[in-house]
């Protein structure tokens, strides 16, 4: 399903379309990474093929020095930052549609480690999986990070989120991210409102830490818009 989703990314208006082209640039550039070739209608969709013949351990070898450079910069931006933020935000609306149902479909989905739609919702994405501890684990770029990033969720340890809730907005999606050494590296407070008649609003924020290049904080802004939209039409295609 495609839904007249709008996105509001630094101050202005994006169209739907213009998503889906930030989204085809970067199939193109992960496509070049991973060696994968095809038109540009099918490329995502190969893509994603790719990295599940990869397979976790292949992905994690592929991309094993990125991780640990990634890794060990995050931990100093995190030292550095002293717990203090930079927000990477973005506004979703659309005339039709519902988003409420997205938090539980995505819990449930990376639960039972059902990683295609997980994967397929942005080309920067390269594994989604849920560890035997309960946590949630996600190796992708964030926008326009050099590098790729793993990082660990736990939607029950949320205490250094800083991004207060709104009340207008009754479904709350909020974990806190953490390196695979156990250093607080950020975290998400996804908030979302259905409307009476249809359609909806939805407020997307990552918290990065305070030393965050604010270019890579403006490009993830994008990875939000592209991944929600896509994920957003998922859920209506199976909603009741």
């Amino acid at each position: 399903m495609t839904l007249p989703i709008t996105a509001q990314i630094d101050g202005r208006q994006v169209s739907r379309e213009d998503i889906r082209a930030w989204e085809r640039t970067r199939a193109e550039k992960v496509a070049r990474r991973l060696g994968v070739t095809g038109t540009r209608t099918d490329l995502e969709r190969r893509l994603v093929e790719r990295k599940l013949a990869l397979g976790h351990a292949g992905i994690e070898r592929l991309l094993a020095r990125r991780l640990a450079v990634s890794e060990r910069v995050g931990r100093a931006g995190a030292a550095l930052s002293r717990g203090r933020r930079r927000l990477s935000s973005v506004v979703l609306t659309s005339p039709a549609g519902i988003a409420e149902l997205v938090p539980g479909w995505y819990a449930d989905t990376i639960a039972a480690n059902d990683e295609v739609p997980l994967i397929a919702a942005c080309p920067d994405h390269y594994l989604s999986r849920t560890n035997p501890d309960g946590t949630q684990e996600i190796i992708e770029t964030t926008g326009g990070a050099p590098l790729p990033v793993r990082m660990l969720f736990d939607d029950a340890d949320t205490g250094t989120i800083t991004t207060p809730a709104d009340p207008a907005f009754p479904r709350q999606w909020v974990s806190r991210a953490r390196a695979a050494n156990g250093t607080a590296i950020g975290g998400v407070r996804h908030q979302f409102r259905d409307r009476d008649g249809g359609g909806f609003h939805i407020r997307l924020t990552v918290e990065f830490p305070m030393t965050t290049a604010p270019f890579m904080i403006a490009a993830h802004r994008w990875h939000l818009a592209c991944e929600f939209s896509n994920w957003i039409e998922t859920v209506n295609d199976v909603a009741p």
